[in-house]
């Protein structure tokens, strides 16, 4: 396999992959990346070795279309297609970097390092989810299982979800535990941190919406609404309760571009079981405004603490 070297690359959803949460969301691409992995048929057999390597490598991120296409086009538009498969992934095309690119790789080589077990680590189901959630936020490691009759098990967290393998004949295999191939579903895209950039619709990352609202002379309120499914919340053990504090930090200026507000604040959030099922779509906030007469450029930055991911909004108001 052809590994390309480079720099150890942390990516969080503050930034753009990752992965490295919505709720009540499934991860329907990551369902199909795990249910149809692996680039099989007869006519795979029958195209070039470092083609059929290329396919090996991205099997957990390209598409069945893209599959297709690749294996039916002329051999010599092949290598146009790779370096165009990688480009749409690119988080920042502006940059000789593929930040993605090199992300995937570093996490195919750490799960060879990790996983020594089978033919190679990033094959195996560990190596699988390492890939495409990347590392856990809690590693729980039960060499000799729950208890002295059962299997040995590993539990990693993602934020409040457990994702679970069971080496279930305690030769160093350790499988994907059904139950947890059903919640995988409801992991949050914005813990997914390698995430196909451009090509995936349905994966969304921390995000929010941004209005202004006039409510007087020189006085008015900026709307933010955060969609709960692209919002990670942590358990909180004692509490029982989702939780999480969403950062804000309004930035304006005026038409002279002096900076007239600058303003940060924490806005906590705590939901339990029995509430997640009632809520809105939203998380609803407000930022009241008094400014003399005149026209603004308004920027506004969130983060959620839970995970660091940010998003960052502007408009212009006239008061």
């Amino acid at each position: 396999m052809k590994m390309k070297n480079s720099s150890i690359f942390t990516v969080t959803l503050a930034s753009r992959l990752g992965m490295k949460a919505p709720w009540l969301a499934g991860v329907v691409l990551l369902l199909l990346a795990l249910a149809g992995c692996s680039t099989k048929g007869k006519a795979v057999r029958h195209i070039p070795a470092d083609d059929r390597e290329f396919l090996s490598e991205v099997r957990y991120i390209i598409s069945k279309k893209e599959s297709k296409i690749f294996k039916k086009i002329p051999p010599a538009e092949r290598q146009q297609f790779i370096e165009e498969f990688w480009k749409v992934r690119d988080p920042d095309p502006t940059t000789e970097e593929n930040e993605y690119r090199d992300e995937y790789y570093r996490r195919i080589e750490q799960a060879n390092h990790l996983f020594q077990e089978g033919s190679q680590g990033w094959l195996s189901d560990r190596g699988r989810i390492l890939i495409l959630l990347g590392e856990p936020e809690r590693r729980d490691v039960y060499p000799t299982g729950y208890s002295f009759y059962e299997p040995p098990v590993e539990i990693w967290f993602y934020g409040t979800f457990p994702v679970v393998f069971v080496d279930y004949h305690r030769e160093g295999m350790y499988r994907l535990d059904p139950g947890s191939a059903r919640r995988i579903s409801i992991i949050n895209n914005a813990q997914m941190q390698l995430k196909p950039q451009g090509m995936d619709r349905n994966v969304r990352m921390f995000d929010f919406t941004l209005a202004a609202q006039e409510t007087g002379p020189g006085q008015a309120k900026l709307l933010i609404a955060v969609p709960y499914r692209v919002t990670s919340l942590l358990l909180n053990d004692k509490t029982k309760t989702y939780e999480t504090r969403l950062r804000l930090n309004v930035h304006i200026v005026d038409a002279a571009g002096a900076v007239v507000l600058d303003k940060e604040e924490f806005h906590p959030l705590a939901v339990s079981d029995a509430m997640l099922a009632q809520l809105g779509k939203n998380v609803d906030l407000e930022f009241p405004l008094q400014l003399p007469a005149g026209k603004y450029s308004v920027r506004v930055t969130l983060e959620n603490t839970a995970d660091k991911s940010q998003s960052r909004k502007e408009i212009k108001i006239k008061l």
